[in-house]
């Protein structure tokens, strides 16, 4: 029996349906045994579940259904993934002078800076969070101490854990812990400024009329700049201040598929930013050079090979001047870091991924974690129906772009799988909904030009009215983000804040501690502590005797070993061993750290008890 084209569609929807029912089933059956050679601990670890399962899970899940499209689509429509035409298409010469647009990012532009003004720098409480402050303060006071980066501290982002906060001390000329966390105000309001341009880019190789590109731009705009929330580092949205560099990398990438002038510098820069992104967030550098990797295998199999020689001559420049500035010892530190990290973290930090479907109810993650998917499978059928779609291109640069920008939303979304909880999924979400809205809002406005009426109203000054509508609309729904009184006080609360003593950040006891400790220990030159306070050192004001200033993360053998090697060196007649904030993800840091945990309590006895606290004395 003949089928027509709507049972044909029918026919692939229910398909790809049950296809992502039946990978949902198996989910739970992919597994593999720990594989634990580097001896980490972490909760992972505890319930004996190797992280590598919840890769493979994905993999499954996402590439399943899209499978089967691909085949139905082959077998019912005869259409091909034709890869050596997605290869060899020549780049287009677009439109690049939209001076509506220009005039409603400067609309978009007002609101982000009325926002950044409004920020309340009393919007969280000022008490010290010792993980994700320490996370800055004590790798700083580190590299205050020491004047080394990764020789000095194992940097769990990277060099931007240092580099960012040394930055707003200098901007600001005040040392605080006040200061440090402004700069992820400043990054926020840099991504949103970023956020304008990456939205005109992707405006700019639509396939519509100039007047319904106004309104694409103001409706994408919007919705991008939603993404991101001013917040300290402890708390992040669907954007968040990491994500400059993969913004950045695409704005500059989106013009290597168009006949652009500034293909050569754009070439230039997505290699510079490669280089620089791995150094300051490890995770984001890994997945832009993932990308850039991927591309240099297009331009190869391509032959355009003067392309490729730009990238790798470039990479090599930046590469031999970042050894030469940092010097080669500190090199060979950030490699040994990167290394530690890309192997350990999930074992150490993991958490299990929640089964897509039956998790929800039974896990407080499960319904965002089924959502998550569910927007990548969505995101991969917008891209690969355009791939092979034979009709009229909807985008004017090349098709291919949106196969990396897809490659780029599957391997980012790593970060999801590693530790699964809420913040992580839910920033790990943004390619995907980026995606999905360029294509739907695109199918949309497509399909509203084909409307007769359309041509009555498709004039730039009706959609120009139409932007200008929904930017008031824009305003109204989130008119609690603009505070005038703090925007008039904004000087006098930014300054408050950013001189505050550091004391006004601790609690009572940890006031009290910090006072002990400092008559203590006069004679030491460092502090080491065993304990999740990692903020300590910095509120000594002194470096940590190890560069595992977070000792917990310190729990593969061959860094504990190390550790204890250090330790050995530096000789610290006192370590802050013991605090009521002793476990995380349940599992408490002895447990994590068990040969350096032996070695302190054979080396050392217990000084003083002090409020919940314990310090041991060498012996």
């Amino acid at each position: 029996m003949k089928l027509n084209n709507i049972q044909k569609n029918f026919c692939i929807f229910f398909s790809v349906i049950i296809s992502i029912l039946i990978a949902a089933l198996v989910w739970e059956k992919i597994t593999l045994p720990l594989n634990n050679t580097i001896g980490a601990k972490g909760f992972l670890v505890s319930i004996g579940y190797n992280p590598t399962n919840d890769t493979i899970r994905y993999v499954f899940f996402i590439s399943l259904p899209l499978i089967i499209f691909l085949f139905l689509n082959q077998i019912l429509y005869k259409k091909n993934l034709k890869l050596k035409n997605l290869i060899h298409e020549k780049n287009i010469k677009i439109t690049n002078h939209y001076p509506l647009i220009i005039i409603i990012s400067s609309i978009f532009i007002i609101f982000i800076f009325l926002e950044f003004f409004s920020v309340n720098y009393s919007f969280s409480s000022y008490r010290i969070d010792q993980v994700h402050d320490g996370n800055y303060l004590t790798p700083l006071q580190n590299y205050i101490s020491t004047k080394n980066i990764w020789i000095s501290s194992q940097l769990t982002h990277g060099a931007s854990d240092i580099l960012y906060p040394v930055l707003m001390w200098k901007i600001l000329g005040v040392e605080s812990i006040g200061a440090t966390r402004t700069f992820g105000i400043f990054l926020i309001l840099f991504l949103k400024l970023l956020s304008v341009l990456l939205a005109y880019q992707l405006t700019k190789i639509l396939n519509l009329n100039k007047a319904t590109k106004i309104f694409f731009f103001t409706i994408l705009a919007a919705i991008i700049l939603s993404m991101s929330r001013y917040a300290f580092l402890s708390t992040a949205y669907y954007l968040s201040h990491k994500d400059i560099f993969i913004i950045l990398f695409l704005i500059f990438f989106i013009e290597l598929f168009i006949d652009s002038k500034f293909r050569f510098l754009s070439t230039i820069i997505i290699a510079l930013i490669s280089v620089i992104s791995i150094l300051f967030h490890t995770d984001i550098g890994i997945y832009i050079n993932f990308i850039l990797i991927v591309y240099c295998l297009y331009l190869l199999v391509g032959k355009k090979y003067k392309d490729l020689l730009l990238i790798f001559l470039t990479l090599i420049a930046c590469w031999i001047s970042i050894i030469i500035l940092i010097g080669l010892d500190e090199f060979l530190a950030f490699l040994n870091n990167s290394k530690i990290i890309a192997l350990s973290v999930d074992l150490i930090h993991g958490l299990k991924y929640p089964q897509p479907f039956f998790s929800i109810g039974d896990s407080p993650d499960g319904a965002r974690a089924t959502r998550g998917l569910l927007m990548q499978i969505t995101a991969g059928l917008f891209v690969l129906n355009y791939l092979i779609s034979n009709n009229t291109k909807i985008f004017t640069s090349n098709k291919v772009l949106f196969l990396f920008l897809f490659i780029l939303s599957l391997v980012m979304y790593k970060n999801a799988l590693g530790r699964s909880d809420a913040s992580h999924i839910r920033g790990s979400n943004d390619l995907p909904i980026l995606i999905n809205c360029i294509f739907i809002l695109n199918y949309l406005l497509i399909f509203f030009e084909k409307i007769p009426i359309y041509k009555n109203f498709s004039s730039q000054k009706v959609f120009f009215s139409l932007s200008i509508f929904f930017l008031l609309f824009y305003y109204i729904y989130n008119h609690n983000f603009y505070k005038i009184d703090n925007i008039k006080n904004y000087k006098q609360n930014f300054t408050k804040f950013v001189r505050l003593n550091d004391k006004d950040f601790l609690d009572e006891k940890t006031a009290k501690l910090i006072e002990y400790y400092k008559q203590i220990s006069k004679k030491d030159n460092c502090v080491e502590i065993v304990t999740f306070d990692d903020a300590i050192p910095y509120l000594l004001k002194k470096p940590s005797c190890t560069k595992y200033w977070a000792s917990w993360l310190a729990s593969s053998t061959k860094s504990q070993k190390d550790y204890i090697k250090q330790l050995k060196k530096n000789e610290p007649e006192y370590i802050l061993y013991y605090s009521d904030n002793r476990k995380f993800d349940g599992v408490g840091i002895y447990d994590r750290i068990e040969l350096v945990n032996s070695f302190i309590l054979t080396n050392y006895k217990k000084h003083e008890e002090l409020d919940g606290y314990i310090i041991l004395k060498k012996r």
